[in-house]
């Protein structure tokens, strides 16, 4: 509960100066490197001043299969990214 108080109090008042700017391919591949827990995705989040909702997005769409991209964002830049991105470093989709 703690943990989830912290999230919504840092979704709603905290640095998030970097929503929408792009993500570099570092960026990516540190957070998911790391375990998709909320506390991870809260430390991410703080980083890289960002929403917790955009690094729970990067771990799902990582661990989307090709299907799902082509039926919902078959040419979204973005989500190619993350998908070159898992599979360099050897997630299994």
């Amino acid at each position: 509960m703690i943990l989830n108080d912290e999230i919504e109090i840092f979704d709603e008042s905290g640095d998030h100066s970097n929503k929408g700017k792009s993500w570099t391919d570092e960026e990516l591949s540190l957070i998911l490197e790391a375990a998709p827990t909320k506390a991870n995705t809260l430390k991410f989040a703080k980083i890289f001043k960002r929403k917790t909702g955009s690094i729970a997005q990067i771990y799902r769409w990582a661990a989307a299969n090709d299907k799902t991209i082509e039926e919902k964002r078959p040419n979204d830049k973005f989500i190619r990214q993350i998908q070159r991105i898992s599979k360099e470093l050897g997630w299994i989709v």
